[in-house]
């Protein structure tokens, strides 16, 4: 599926492309999302966008379990998927599936208190994950890759503004009956279904 009409209404921030806004529903342990995030950071849009953590599947453990052959191999083929859609993405295969509420929630703190490095941490997480296999479900592990990012110390992780602003975020998507990640939609009405390759995610961003 490709792109669909939707109410623009709710839109209004920094302009990118022909005057267009996006909104980016995303999950940091979903590998089209991650290759999603690259092709972002590789259009130079990544801070441009409005993005919004929703957690795809909230029973997962906390710490991370390491998860089955099965689970893996799942993953595994979710990977070459998106190589094949993204080119030289580096990722690889985790060892396990973190709960991300807490990764979402500190993102949406540092948005709150430090927007300017926003974007920079909600990139480093992913690539912590998909790339070290990073339990995004530690706080010791987000605060470590805060500093990474070059996020102050003063910046609270599990600001309770944030929190509800994630609760926001969950509700609106489940409003939008979206039915998964990632989804973008853009100002003028139109919807990007899932991963698309290069060429397309191209066009849609910098129509």
């Amino acid at each position: 599926m490709g792109v669909i009409c939707h109410d623009s209404a709710q839109f209004a921030g920094s302009p990118l492309g022909d005057n267009l806004d996006f909104i980016v529903y995303s999950d940091f342990t979903c590998a089209e999302c991650y290759g999603l995030n690259e092709q972002l950071v590789a259009l130079g849009v990544s801070g441009a966008v409005q993005w919004r953590g929703v957690q795809v599947d909230p029973a997962l453990g906390v710490p991370m379990r390491s998860l089955d052959r099965r689970a893996l191999d799942r993953i595994e083929d979710e990977i070459h998927e998106v190589q094949r859609r993204v080119d030289a993405v580096v990722m690889h295969l985790p060892r396990g599936k973190p709960r991300t509420l807490k990764a979402i929630v500190a993102v949406a703190s540092v948005m709150r208190q430090q927007p300017a490095r926003a974007a920079v941490y909600r990139d480093a997480l992913y690539r912590a994950y998909w790339r070290d296999g990073t339990d995004l479900s530690v706080v010791s592990e987000l605060q470590r890759v805060a500093d990474l990012a070059a996020v102050p110390r003063f910046v609270e992780l599990d600001h309770p503004d944030a929190e509800e602003t994630v609760e926001n975020w969950d509700l609106d998507w489940a409003t939008e009956r979206l039915g998964g990640v990632p989804r973008v939609i853009r100002s003028d009405g139109k919807i990007l279904w899932g991963l698309k390759p290069m060429h397309e995610a191209t066009a849609f961003f910098r129509a």
